[in-house]
């Protein structure tokens, strides 16, 4: 940064991006880098909790640092399922996101038709199939920064988070958008050998090692602050709960984690608060589970979260609309 490289700081709304935005602008100012300073955030359109997009502006303007919205230019993660089920339309395999495929990553965050969508794969997002982050975070996210020569993207990842994060680096290149004769190298090396017109950009990862009680700090809360408010919403005083509150309303709302309003990483916690407080979205998913004839997770059907309220009348809906049909 001494060198004039941009920051960008990935904002996605939960706590974790929340106090790194909190942590990290103050501290590039302070030492007065000469690199460009924003947020930037990945828009998944219909699949992200309705109070997202606000949120992440609120947090931006907040900090009084520009925000950049990226979308796949192609449509939302809803959008991205569906192209996924007509193409593998015929195939045995079912066409969601999941562990293995997470093309609600690599398609919507990342790059543009991977690997998964070549051979027969889910439609479904999946932890193998995570084009939910490829393409609609990563690759829209990959475009901004490419107008960048040196570009530094700060990431609220943390180590007590997963098995697979806590392997991640602190810091390391970011290859897809480095310069070839760079890619490989050490990164003091990769940054002493570039040349003018060549890209080198970083991975940064400095909450590595906080934990869950020094993020929320860092975003002005606690988890004992949390928990009066998780309180008074389950009696019913959601607005009271509310109030004041500096984090995403989804925690206080019940989640334990902030991503899509249902994601297929989810606890069962977070898709059933998911669907109770997402219910047009639940009825989207619910959709494309009959359409696609391929559940949500493997053996787990949306249809079966003992939901309430408007989604449950959703649910109710979709199924009335099913045995008139057959």
């Amino acid at each position: 940064m001494q060198q004039g490289a941009a920051l960008a700081i990935s904002l996605s709304g939960g706590k974790d991006s929340q106090a790194l935005l909190m942590l990290l602008a103050p501290w590039f100012r302070q030492y007065g880098y000469a690199g460009q300073l924003f947020a930037i955030h990945a828009d998944l359109g219909r699949a992200e909790w309705e109070q997202t997009p606000a949120f992440v502006q609120l947090l931006a303007d907040n900090a009084g640092v520009p925000l950049v919205v990226v979308r796949r230019a192609k449509g939302d993660l809803v959008a991205r399922i569906g192209e996924r089920m007509q193409a593998t339309a015929g195939t045995t395999a079912p066409g969601w996101p999941s562990a293995k495929q997470r093309y609600c990553t690599s398609h919507l965050k990342s790059g543009p038709i991977d690997q998964a969508l070549r051979n027969p794969a889910p439609y479904w997002p999946s932890s193998g199939q995570r084009f939910c982050t490829s393409d609609l975070k990563r690759g829209p996210v990959d475009t901004q920064l490419r107008q960048f020569e040196v570009i530094i993207s700060a990431e609220g990842v943390r180590a007590d988070e997963s098995p697979a994060r806590a392997l991640k680096a602190a810091a390391e290149l970011r290859p897809a958008i480095t310069a070839k004769a760079l890619r490989g190298l050490p990164m003091e090396e990769a940054l002493a050998q570039r040349q003018p017109g060549q890209r080198v950009a970083f991975n940064w990862r400095p909450l590595l090692h906080f934990t869950t009680a020094q993020i929320w700090q860092a975003c002005g809360t606690s988890a004992t602050s949390l928990a009066a408010r998780q309180r008074l919403h389950s009696i019913g005083a959601t607005t009271s709960a509310l109030a004041g509150w500096v984090g995403h309303p989804a925690y206080v709302l019940g989640n334990q984690r902030l991503s899509c309003a249902l994601c297929v990483l989810g606890s069962k916690n977070d898709l059933l608060n998911g669907a109770n407080h997402n219910p047009a979205t639940y009825g989207l998913y619910l959709e494309l589970e009959v359409l696609g004839g391929s559940t949500f997770k493997h053996n787990q059907s949306l249809f079966d979260l003992p939901v309430s309220g408007r989604a449950a009348e959703v649910r109710d809906e979709i199924l009335s609309t099913i045995k008139i049909a057959a």
